[in-house]
């Protein structure tokens, strides 16, 4: 009974840390982003706090940005052309740990003749935030935001990068559509 109740704490631990991403956006009041056409990726200090140092990790994400971007109507610049809008991402993943009560309540239960403990089972994952900005290049001036926040498995597996491109096609849907 108690490896029962264990199993089923385990599940639904595990199903908390499946729920969708938390995704917010925000636009800057008055931005009028379907106006531009072009966008180019700008990226800081490699060494600076959030810089995705990665190169593969950066050249997949920026990647799954284009599409999405695509998906509403901009278009990467040309090589040696100015783009409209500058995409900028900074992200950080942090090790994390879910802790759940499991067994009876209290710290012990009498029941038919046993006495069973009630113990914590606990689940080690790693929690990411990606935060993407798009801005007017020409204007310097902040025209759209996207926070990702999501829980991931411990390694860079195809599931963590498709549940990543669910949240951005969830982020990019609410961008306006290039005019």
């Amino acid at each position: 009974m108690m490896k029962r109740i264990i199993q089923l704490a385990t599940v639904l631990l595990l199903a908390a840390c499946a729920t969708p991403a938390d995704v917010r956006t925000v636009q800057a009041p008055g931005a009028d982003v379907g106006k531009f056409r072009t966008f180019a990726f700008v990226q800081g200090d490699l060494k600076a706090s959030g810089a995705i140092a990665d190169a593969k990790v950066r050249e997949r994400l920026q990647y799954q940005i284009a599409i999405h971007l695509g998906s509403r109507g901009y278009t990467p610049a040309p090589p040696g052309q100015a783009a409209d809008l500058g995409v900028h991402y900074v992200g950080r993943v942090n090790q994390a740990q879910n802790e759940l009560m499991t067994g009876y309540p209290g710290l012990y239960e009498y029941r038919g003749g046993n006495v069973d403990l009630g113990g914590i089972s606990s689940l080690d994952y790693r929690q990411g935030t990606l935060v993407i900005d798009l801005f007017d290049r020409a204007g310097k001036q902040l025209l759209w935001r996207a926070t990702i926040a999501e829980s991931f498995a411990a390694s860079y597996t195809e599931e963590n990068w498709k549940k990543l491109d669910a949240a951005l096609g969830r982020a990019f849907k609410d961008l306006p559509a290039r005019r």
